[in-house]
């Protein structure tokens, strides 16, 4: 998908999205949960939340870091069934995640088995942004960067959670980079 690179970012409408995997490897993990808001700069349009089973054990590690078990998935709807919901929701947004490649290669990993087409969507990934907008930090993970920025704390390691940060971070490396007048969405394309 292309997009004019040269109209301002309040143009735009955004989908903010986060995974929980059932471990690091997309060639073999899966997604558990899936979280996304989409909104245009200042203003939260809608958001997505939804357990998936992922048809495998939740790996320990994964489980303690998002609260989220193999229990808890049990009863829940298979990825394939998830995954056409979620592309509904994101639509021909632009896409974002903090540390992209990570969620993208689950996403992308996830269309390839359900026989879905690739995800087209022009993608930003925060971490890179936040690095642009806030050199010389010691840390660029999601958790620090909220904190540095006075965010207002969620749960984290939760999917919906995770991309609402990741939306209001975004929102900041926006303000952060716009010192006169409207900035080109050129400008956060990382």
């Amino acid at each position: 998908m292309t997009i004019d690179t040269t109209r301002p970012v309040t143009d735009f409408t955004f989908v903010a999205f986060d995974f929980e995997t059932t471990g690091l490897h997309p060639a073999v993990d899966r997604i558990v949960e899936f979280g996304a808001v989409r909104f245009t700069v200042g203003t939260e349009l809608a958001e997505f939340e939804e357990l998936s089973n992922p048809g495998m054990e939740i790996h320990p590690d994964a489980a303690r870091v998002s609260g989220i078990t193999t229990e808890m998935v049990a009863g829940k709807p298979p990825v394939a069934e998830v995954l056409p919901r979620f592309m509904e929701f994101a639509g021909d947004a632009i896409l974002m995640a903090h540390n992209a490649e990570f969620d993208t290669g689950f996403l992308r990993a996830e269309l390839q088995r359900a026989g879905l087409a690739t995800v087209e969507n022009v993608i930003i990934d925060t971490q890179v942004l936040a690095q642009k907008a806030f050199p010389g930090k010691k840390s660029y993970s999601l958790q620090n960067l909220v904190e540095m920025l006075g965010i207002p704390a969620n749960t984290a390691h939760r999917a919906r959670d995770d991309a609402r940060q990741c939306m209001r971070l975004f929102e900041h490396c926006v303000q952060a980079l716009s010192f006169m007048g409207d900035l080109p969405v050129s400008d956060v394309l990382t």
